[in-house]
C-alpha cells in the first residue's frame, strides 16, 4: 500500500509538471485542452480509486473461525498492539486515496479560474483593439471623403483660373488690337491731313519748312504727299539736300 501511495503522489506531480511546463494555448484550445485533462485526470482518480479499495479490500484481514470456547469464558480481542497496526494500515491504505483527488481538482479548479481571467482580460482587450480599429477606420473614411474634397476644390480652383486667365489674355489681345486700330486711324487720319495741308500749300513755303525739319520728318511728309506735290517741293529744296532726302526715300521704299 505504501508503494501505490507513492506512485500515487508521484503520478500527481509528474501531471503537475506536465501541466505547468506546456506551453499556454489559445483561449478556446486551452479550454478544450482542460477539459480534455479534466475529463482524464477524473477518470484517473476514479480508476486509482477503485484500485485502492480493491487493495484495501484484499489486504484486510479474513475473519477467523471462532475457537470452541469453555461455556462463560468471553471471546479473546486483539491486543492493543495489534489494534494499533490495523488502524495504522488502515490510514495509510485511505490517506492518498481521498488526500490526492481533493488537491487535483482543487489544482484544476485554480487553473480554470486563472485561465477565465486570462480569458476575460483577452475579451477585453479585444474589445478594445475592435473599438479602436472601428475608430481608426472612421477616420481613414473621413480623411479619405476630406481629400477628394480638396482634390475636387483644387482641380476646380485650377479650371477656373485658367478660364480667367484665357480670359484676361484675350480681353488683353482685343485692347491691343483695339488700340493699335485705332492709333492706326489716328496716324492715318492725321498723315491725311497733313498731306492735304502740305499739298494745299506752295511749293516754296513747302520747301523752306522741309529745309528746317529733320530728315526723317522730312521723308515722312514726302512719302504723303502726292508725287506730284512731292516733286514739286523737292524742285525747291537746296540740291544736297533734296539729294539726301531722294536717296532716304529710295532706301526706305517699301
Amino acid at each position: 500500500m505504501k508503494q501505490r501511495s507513492a506512485n500515487a503522489v508521484s503520478d500527481r506531480i509528474t501531471l503537475r509538471h506536465a501541466m505547468q511546463s506546456r506551453p499556454a494555448p489559445s483561449v478556446s484550445a486551452r479550454r478544450s485542452h482542460l477539459w480534455t485533462l479534466a475529463g482524464g485526470v477524473t477518470g484517473s482518480v476514479l480508476l486509482l480509486w477503485v484500485m485502492v479499495q480493491l487493495g484495501q479490500a484484499s489486504s484486510d484481514p479474513q475473519p477467523k473461525p471462532a475457537k470452541p470456547t469453555v461455556a462463560g469464558a468471553t471471546a479473546v480481542s486483539p491486543g492493543p498492539a495489534g489494534g494499533a497496526e490495523t488502524a495504522a494500515d488502515t490510514a495509510a491504505a485511505q490517506g492518498p486515496a481521498i488526500e490526492t483527488p481533493r488537491e487535483i481538482i482543487e489544482m484544476l479548479d485554480q487553473r480554470k479560474k486563472d485561465l477565465d481571467r486570462r480569458e476575460a482580460v483577452i475579451r477585453q482587450e479585444e474589445e478594445r483593439l475592435l473599438a479602436l480599429k472601428t475608430e481608426l477606420e472612421g477616420i481613414l473614411t473621413r480623411n479619405e471623403a476630406m481629400q477628394k474634397k480638396l482634390e475636387e476644390s483644387r482641380r476646380l480652383h485650377q479650371k477656373q483660373t485658367t478660364e480667367q486667365k484665357v480670359q484676361q489674355d484675350q480681353f488683353i489681345a482685343d485692347r491691343k488690337a483695339l488700340y493699335s486700330k485705332h492709333a492706326q486711324e489716328q496716324k492715318t487720319q492725321s498723315q491725311a491731313q497733313l498731306a492735304k495741308m502740305y499739298e494745299s500749300m506752295p511749293s516754296e513755303e513747302a520747301a523752306a519748312r522741309l529745309e528746317k525739319m529733320p530728315e526723317h520728318k522730312a521723308i515722312e511728309i514726302l512719302r504723303i504727299v502726292k508725287p506730284k506735290t512731292a516733286g514739286a517741293i523737292l524742285a525747291q529744296v537746296r540740291v544736297e539736300r533734296a539729294a539726301k532726302l531722294t536717296e532716304q526715300l529710295l532706301v526706305q521704299a517699301p
